[in-house]
């Protein structure tokens, strides 16, 4: 398996009498919906719910796991704030802003 952030190889958790030595994590993830539950029973309320729809593993090496704005990603991602599939948003440019052409 290689990490999905830098591509340096991972090898599997060591175990040792003291202790042990990850190498690797792994992010079950992929592209979400969201969707609701609805209990048949009038009195009872819907649940609301990503479903996963499009699976993908992401692997993060201990060091890339380390580093601040891949473990925001990560988190952002496990709770549902927004997808590490999306591509990363450039420093100082809105997502929204539209190219400036000049003819």
């Amino acid at each position: 398996m290689q990490c999905s952030h830098c591509g340096r190889e991972v090898g599997e958790t060591i175990h040792t009498q003291k202790g042990y030595r990850v190498d690797y994590y792994l992010l079950h993830t992929g592209r979400t919906e969201r969707s609701a539950f609805r209990d048949p029973r009038d009195d009872m309320a819907s649940l609301a719910y990503l479903k996963l729809i499009e699976p993908v593993d992401i692997v993060s090496c201990a060091g890339c796991y380390a580093d601040p704005a891949i473990r925001r990603r990560l988190d952002d991602d496990f709770k549902g704030l927004s997808s590490i599939l999306d591509p990363e948003p450039v420093e100082g440019r809105e997502q929204n802003q539209t190219p400036n052409h000049h003819d």
